[in-house]
């Protein structure tokens, strides 16, 4: 019973905010957009750091633009694997980060180009793999975390834009007794089309 009763609260609850969010967006031109970003990511732990060193991502966003001040995004953030020797013994070992991320983006435009802020959530996939003779060794967690970032977009050719973006990303994990800092900056550019 009291399970049926919070699910009806959570739709509930969900019905309110799709129905503010009509109410609040009425009238107003809805664009959908995607794009493809590449750049450079920080490790922010400064012993994974040394061992694999920081390294390129890829980034697919999608982008539903509710007005002219508020967007909503999905992108998903992966490319890096890096590998490396670890430990005493020197090891050969993998490095695998990669995620999904979801944000709402404030912006205002400008006649030649766009600024915006972005807040959102991640939900970040990470995997170490230490191929050891005598006791192979692997990590494979998840982890929610928050992300924010600011950039630029620069529409041209009509439908085309190209949108340069910072974003720092928190990701402190503990997948056993020692926590360990996999979040850092990325530095992103990115080619988009405007449907």
């Amino acid at each position: 019973m009291k399970r049926s009763t919070r699910f009806s609260r959570r739709f509930q609850l969900r019905a309110l905010i799709l129905a503010c969010l009509f109410l609040v967006f009425k009238g107003e031109a809805i664009n959908l957009s995607f794009g493809l970003g590449a750049g450079w990511r920080k490790l922010n732990d400064s012993y994974l750091r040394e061992v694999y060193g920081n390294g390129h991502i890829f980034i697919p966003h999608w982008q539903l633009q509710l007005s002219n001040f508020v967007s909503i995004e999905i992108a998903y953030e992966g490319g890096y694997k890096k590998r490396a020797a670890i430990g005493i013994y020197q090891e050969p070992s993998t490095l695998k980060i990669a995620g999904w991320e979801f944000s709402g983006l404030f912006h205002y435009p400008f006649r030649h180009f766009r600024p915006f802020a972005k807040f959102g959530l991640g939900y970040y996939g990470y995997r170490q793999d230490i191929d050891s003779p005598h006791v192979p060794w692997r990590v494979n967690h998840h982890h929610f975390s928050f992300q924010a970032g600011t950039g630029l977009r620069f529409p041209f050719a009509s439908k085309f834009y190209l949108q340069p973006e910072i974003k720092f990303v928190w990701l402190k994990v503990k997948p056993f007794d020692q926590q360990v800092d996999l979040g850092g900056w990325r530095y992103i550019i990115s080619l988009g089309y405007r449907l």
